[in-house]
């Protein structure tokens, strides 16, 4: 499996980087670039930016060049913005590390293509450049703008767009991974930060047709630019981390929950996918899940990791981790508003559960959500008292149980979610 990956990344990269540079060579035949000093400028800046690149998880890198390739689009045109877009292609820290040369390909092949290509369709739909060859400069003015507006805004959004849906594929192929996690992971949140960066590249682009010297001004915003993109990654990175700490206290007390929370944490954000909530949501309800529970930190290791079934005064103790885990959730700023999922996930869709009794839509929706992936992974699990059940068991009996201790509505995504899961165990039968 893993050499049929490498062979399909090979060939990407391969295509990627023979179509950007053909793309980039008949961009240079139709519109001749003009070796000016702006270009240089940009190019050189471009270079500064990509070497001072901020790092993403999983290798995934991310820069300020975006607002560099914009400006050079609008200020020299598609062939300038790809030659400019090619100084991010490759960056020193690159060459350090020992990048494979196929992952430099394919970076080099989808920032060309992203770039040229929105840089024509950017002139097609009547956009102009700021400096042409062989003429004086020719700043926007305020006539320009209601004309101009349409285009400069699909120049920003097909120039992401094209960029995100490479590297989906890049990272779907090369990984294995789905294009809702790349999205939710590394694109989703670069999404707004790059459309305000596309402004400040038009802004960047119009000082420098008035005077060259203007991209001066733009170099501490930029600069300021980046601090907020890795104190965000910092913020991001301490928030993860909070979570697996207090995920790994729970799991080194008790062996058999060991991947619990992971496991009913992807069968959760893959109930969310299917109800199509947003990526926020998603992303909420997998954290909530990840510290479900958590407040079993609070029991007792007679009872948190007894071989046989409870008693009625331990399952009395143990019907308190909700609450406990809330009570810990609320106090770390960062995790506070997952607290009320945490509390709520024991209860049931009649009314019948705990820790407050809570009915139907009363119950918050992401606590509903657990409550269904929490049962399932439960079941389909080994514990010391029994062995684990086959996933179409384990969905029959959740099935018995839809409107009495869980929402018919998320049961019906639950089978949806692991329809696939379940054809496999029907073709095994």
């Amino acid at each position: 499996m893993a050499e049929h990956a490498s062979r399909r990344f090979t060939s990407l990269a391969l295509v990627s980087f023979s179509i950007g540079l053909t793309g980039l060579l008949v961009s240079a035949l139709r519109m001749p670039i003009e070796w000016s000093a702006a270009f240089f400028v940009l190019a050189l800046a471009t270079l500064v930016a990509e070497n001072a690149a901020v790092a993403l998880p999983r290798g995934v890198t991310t820069s300020l060049s975006f607002s560099l390739s914009i400006a050079a689009n609008v200020l020299l045109g598609p062939t300038a913005a790809g030659l400019v877009a090619l100084c991010s292609g490759v960056s020193l820290d690159d060459l350090r590390s020992r990048v494979p040369l196929l992952v430099l390909l394919f970076n080099i092949g989808q920032v060309l293509i992203a770039h040229v290509t929105a840089g024509w369709l950017y002139l097609a739909l009547g956009g102009r450049t700021l400096v042409s060859v062989g003429a004086a400069s020719a700043p926007l003015t305020y006539v320009d703008l209601p004309q101009l507006i349409l285009p400069l805004s699909l120049l920003a959004i097909s120039a992401f767009s094209i960029n995100a849906l490479l590297v989906t594929i890049g990272f779907a192929v090369k990984y294995g991974v789905t294009a809702g996690e790349v999205w939710r992971q590394h694109l989703s949140w670069v999404f707004p930060i790059q459309m305000s960066l596309s402004v400040v590249g038009v802004f960047i682009a119009q000082v420098m047709s008035i005077e060259l010297a203007g991209f001066v001004l733009f170099v501490f915003p930029l600069l300021v630019s980046r601090q907020v993109y890795q104190h965000y990654i910092r913020l991001k990175q301490g928030y993860l981390d909070t979570v697996r700490s207090l995920v790994g206290a729970l799991e080194a007390k008790d062996v058999y929950t060991r991947g619990h929370s992971e496991r009913v944490a992807e069968y959760s954000a893959a109930i969310a996918a299917s109800m199509g909530l947003a990526q926020e949501a998603i992303e909420r309800i997998r954290l909530a899940a990840q510290l479900h529970d958590l407040g079993k930190v609070g029991l007792s290791d007679s009872v948190l990791c007894k071989a046989g079934r409870l008693t009625s005064d331990e399952y009395t103790e143990v019907r308190h981790h909700p609450e406990i885990g809330a009570e810990i959730v609320e106090r770390v700023p960062a995790l506070s508003d997952l607290a009320p999922i945490v509390r709520h996930h024991h209860e049931r869709y009649d009314g019948t559960g705990y820790v407050d009794g809570l009915r139907g839509d009363d119950i918050p929706l992401e606590s509903r959500v657990l409550a269904v992936a929490d049962s399932f992974d439960a079941m389909t699990s080994s514990r010391a008292y029994r062995p684990a059940m086959s996933a179409a068991a384990a969905m029959e009996e959740v099935l018995a149980c839809q409107g009495s201790q869980f929402d018919p509505d998320i049961v019906g995504h639950l089978r949806q979610a692991i329809e696939a899961d379940l054809e496999a165990a029907s073709d095994e039968d």
